[in-house]
């Protein structure tokens, strides 16, 4: 198991720079009286949460648990980032009040726990070998039981939403075909097709992470990977759509991924069978968010990225209970939250989640 105290302090250097949201030092359930909306920033707790892991001895994930500071919510949206990213991609440090997820969810009512999976930022860094989908469903399966049982910030949510991103989405499948334990899914950023072009693309920008600058001292075996400087603009972004400054920073906060798990990923998103999709498990209401020039699969020789071809590409994928809801960004490329219809894609995802899960989803208890 390798060190990762150089990347974290690099990291933190960073964010405090940046003057990110204030983790409350207090007790994080609240008491005080109600506030205006517009007033009151989220209270976050940081947490390491102990996961129990073949030959990965004394594993924890790191997340920070978010509710407003006026109402304890009875809904958690598990928030779970992809490959080459951490917590950061909810809970954007550069204009937070614009780009933040975790401020537009808990100023609404949610509380959102943003998780670092196996592998990544602050979470146990094993050998890379030992970072499989195998591993790291597991280990988001016993965050999701924490959460509902009230070993996660002393509070037992009634409600789990999934919120996943590009590999985080593919998680929510497999989550699904092992439990039943969530009570809908917001997949955003994958399908069942990817462009050839874009995995060659992948593939071609892809390094050793410790043959890069930020991940030299890391300790991180060969098998962890990263992205080369300056190739997650034509990977992740649709320029017209995203600011500079915010594809740079993504630059500065990039993070690896174990090679073991992105290859055994490839199968499962470069158009398996239907009927053997692990996401066919999907039992409950399911939005599928995608931006319209996702490089990832639109345009070239992928999708024309419209609601009706998604929809009649991925609905097979999934079961009738699912309910299957396609929402098309425009303008925006694969990273929803890091384009400039950030804020407006998460109102979206806010009036879908009050239609299924009702008044009740985000409700005070």
């Amino acid at each position: 198991m390798c060190t990762i105290s150089a990347y974290k302090n690099q990291r933190a250097a960073l964010l405090r720079q940046l003057a990110t949201l204030a983790v409350a030092t207090s007790s994080l359930w609240p008491t005080a009286e109600a506030k205006d909306p517009d007033d009151v920033l989220p209270q976050c707790e940081a947490l390491q949460v102990a996961v129990s892991l073949p030959q990965v001895a004394g594993a924890t994930l790191y997340g920070e648990l978010c509710v407003r500071a006026d109402r304890i919510p009875s809904a958690v949206q598990l928030l779970v980032h992809g490959a080459t990213y951490n917590s950061y991609y909810s809970d954007w440090p550069y204009r937070p009040s614009f780009y933040s997820y975790v401020r537009q969810m808990t100023g609404a009512g949610y509380a959102t726990f943003n998780i670092e999976r196996l592998g990544y930022g602050r979470s146990t860094h094993p050998d890379s070998t030992l970072v499989t989908l195998q591993n790291g469903t597991e280990a988001l399966h016993q965050v999701v039981e924490k959460l509902r049982s009230g070993e996660i910030g002393g509070h037992a949510f009634s409600r789990v939403i999934w919120v996943g991103h590009s590999l985080g989405t593919l998680y929510g499948w497999l989550e699904a075909s092992v439990s039943k334990d969530v009570d809908a899914f917001v997949l955003t950023g994958l399908l069942h097709t990817v462009k050839p072009s874009w995995l060659a693309l992948a593939f071609q920008s892809a390094y050793s992470a410790n043959l890069d600058p930020k991940f030299a001292t890391s300790g991180f075996d060969a098998g962890y990977l990263t992205f080369k400087p300056g190739t997650r603009g034509p990977l992740f972004y649709w320029a017209p759509g995203a600011q500079p400054d915010v594809i740079a920073l993504d630059e500065r906060l990039k993070d690896s991924v174990s090679g073991t798990e992105f290859g055994a990923a490839v199968p499962l998103f470069n158009s398996p069978p239907a009927q053997t999709a692990p996401s066919r498990a999907i039992r409950v209401p399911t939005l599928l968010v995608l931006g319209e020039h996702d490089r990832v699969v639109c345009d070239e020789d992928g999708l024309v990225c419209t609601q009706y071809n998604v929809a009649q590409q991925e609905t097979p994928y999934y079961s009738q209970e699912a309910r299957l809801h396609v929402l098309i960004a425009p303008n925006t490329g694969h990273d929803l939250q890091l384009h400039e219809t950030a804020p407006v894609t998460g109102g979206e995802i806010l009036d879908w989640l009050s239609k299924e899960l009702g008044a009740e989803g985000s409700a005070s208890e």
